[in-house]
């Protein structure tokens, strides 16, 4: 598969305005000083990359790039190394190219596998067909750098059942060894090898957010008693020594902007003695807890918009029946508006807020149900882009753009609008629709939940497919946010605190149901059983929608501010209070500004 980066700014212009393939001058003529970048991808274990620019309509030069034991075959336009690139070709926009390698004649390569969840790249070598691997050749334990872990040694499979002789095996075809690992002596262990914890104490820090803060809490009482003398668990919202506090609760998306800063899961689970599987929770809902494939957080709860909506209005207007696509809801929404805005002038058909909560998830919905998401993670190349210089993708993006308008802007064709943005939760809007001043509007968070719960006169209607006419998976996704615990690299933490409070993990993400008690969804499936929902907010937990279709970004540095601070607040938000509005300049400056933040 062809693996695509974010377009340039001269890519944006072209695609959403319909432009000719040219740069521009005031005078109408191609700039001399446009250029463009080509970025030479070594496409080999941790080799990095080569990043040239050249002058717009020039062709790029045919790098005969070095390496050790191999000779360069040709390069590609995808890391697949499928489609050869020609250089006679003239560029014009950014150009990403791969190299694919082949060995000498009488050479046969060598993979070295770490062999472990958000490990480094594989190494590879190349060595005499026939002959034995030279030892020194191998990764050492401080090369693996593996938390917890010893290298063992290295394996013909991946269960590490038969150890490479480095001795006596010969390699007479290409050969993959796969990297065995041992648990560190750091950690005491019984004679069954079974972790001994002894009055262990862990610190747990509470974010002071109110998110779930309470039923950690409980949940943290709840373990103690259970582990009396192996494990205490401290939870507390103050962070008096941050080198002392390796467990943290936090937002997912905060929690990723600062990655390089905590463990992998993965690693701390695997030094715990935990079994899990990525399989344990909904994989939309998971996503943004994983940093390039490996587990960075584990999920715990998300906050679920919705649309709340006034029946009385809703029999008045459409005999009781819900919309189930964009069009049957843009049309309710205007019968809704001719029917009352004479006799009620503040009469708005759907309302949102603009704080924070808005901005956070809800504001993108329209984006991925129409296939456009705002960036997107490529697990075979490990590179963050986006999709929008497919014409497919940017009329999708064009299409959400255009309906996040109609639907809430100022001049938009639906007659919607929005409150207030100075709170977390969505009061101006719930109260708008209690009071008939609106048919409808969308709840962006769960501490929202508490004004609605009570009022017999309002119905949940989920997300899944009102922002789109699409009939695709897409269609049905619903943004939400995420909080989990993470293990941050506290100085002061050992690795025997580190497996305790991956025990007291496990334990809140395998009873995360208790959070349903403050108005949050759990995303472990284990713990969806609306049976086990507190019986509060049951009622509106089960009408939120299909955990199979929450849906978060994959985790990533620079996601929050895409999703946040640039596409929210710099371009969604701003164009809600305008009255008229370019769609595809306005979608062009997006494009950029998102390719932007990835490219840097």
């Amino acid at each position: 598969m062809k693996k695509l980066r974010i377009a340039t700014i001269l890519l944006s212009i072209i695609i959403a305005m319909g432009a000719a393939s040219v740069f521009l001058s005031a005078c109408g003529q191609v700039s001399s000083s446009a250029k463009v970048e080509v970025v030479y991808h070594l496409n080999y274990d941790d080799a990095g990359e080569r990043k040239v620019e050249i002058p717009t309509g020039t062709t790029a030069v045919d790098w005969n790039a070095p390496r050790d034991g191999f000779k360069l075959k040709d390069w590609y336009t995808d890391a697949d190394c499928k489609n050869v690139f020609d250089f006679s070709e003239k560029v014009t926009s950014n150009l990403n190219l791969y190299a694919a390698w082949t060995v000498y004649e009488g050479k046969v390569p060598v993979t070295f596998n770490y062999n472990y969840p958000g490990s480094r790249s594989p190494f590879t070598i190349s060595v005499d067909k026939n002959g034995k691997i030279d030892e020194s050749y191998a990764p050492t334990s401080d090369k693996v750098n593996r938390l917890g872990m010893d290298l063992g040694g290295w394996y013909k499979d991946k269960a590490c059942t038969q150890k490479w002789d480095f001795a006596s095996d010969t390699v007479d075809s290409a050969t993959t060894l796969y990297a065995g690992y041992v648990a560190k002596n750091t950690i005491p262990r019984d004679a069954n090898g079974k972790i001994i914890y002894d009055n262990v104490s862990v610190n747990v820090w509470l974010a002071d957010n109110g998110k779930g803060q309470a039923i950690f809490s409980k949940l943290a009482e709840q373990f103690n008693k259970e582990y009396e003398g192996k494990i205490k668990v401290i939870a507390t919202p103050a962070l008096y020594d941050q080198n002392t506090y390796s467990v943290r609760l936090q937002s997912t998306p905060e929690k990723s902007v600062n990655e390089g800063t905590y463990y992998s899961v993965s690693d701390i689970y695997a030094m715990a003695d935990i079994e899990y599987s990525l399989d344990d929770w909904y994989a939309g809902a998971l996503q943004d807890s994983l940093y390039k494939g490996a587990l960075t957080s584990v999920p715990m709860l998300a906050s679920v918009p919705y649309v709340v909506y006034n029946k009385t209005l809703m029999q008045k207007y459409n005999g009781g029946e819900l919309p189930s696509n964009y069009t049957e809801l843009s049309a309710l929404l205007k019968k809704a508006y001719e029917g009352e805005h004479s006799s009620n002038s503040n009469f708005k058909s759907i309302m949102t807020n603009t704080d924070w909560t808005y901005k956070e998830a809800p504001s993108s919905v329209a984006f991925l149900q129409n296939g456009a998401e705002y960036y997107t993670y490529d697990s075979e190349t490990s590179m963050y882009g986006n999709r929008w210089n497919e014409q497919s993708v940017q009329n999708g993006a064009l299409a959400a753009l255009t309906n996040t308008y109609n639907l809430f802007g100022a001049g938009g064709e639906c007659h919607g609008g929005v409150g207030d943005s100075s709170s977390y939760d969505d009061h101006t809007p719930i109260n708008a629709v209690k009071a008939g001043n609106s048919l409808m509007c969308l709840v962006n968070y769960g501490c929202s939940n508490g004004l609605v719960k009570g009022y017999d006169n309002l119905g949940i209607l989920p997300l899944s497919n009102l922002f789109t006419d699409n009939t695709d998976e897409a269609a049905a996704r619903i943004p939400v946010h995420t909080f989990g615990l993470a293990f941050y690299k506290a100085g002061k933490v050992s690795h025997l605190q580190l497996a305790a409070g991956a025990v007291f993990a496990d334990y809140c993400s395998k009873h995360s149901e208790a959070f349903t008690e403050e108005g949050w969804y759990p995303v472990r499936k284990s713990c969806t059983d609306t049976e086990n929902f507190d019986a509060e907010y049951k009622d509106i937990l089960e009408q939120v929608g299909d955990p199979a279709n929450f849906y978060t970004y994959d985790g990533y540095t620079a996601g929050k501010k895409i999703v946040n601070s640039v596409c929210a607040e710099k371009y969604i938000v701003p164009m809600l209070s305008e009255k008229e509005l370019n769609f595809a300049q306005r979608l062009a400056e997006m494009t950029t500004a998102i390719g932007f933040e990835i490219n840097n």
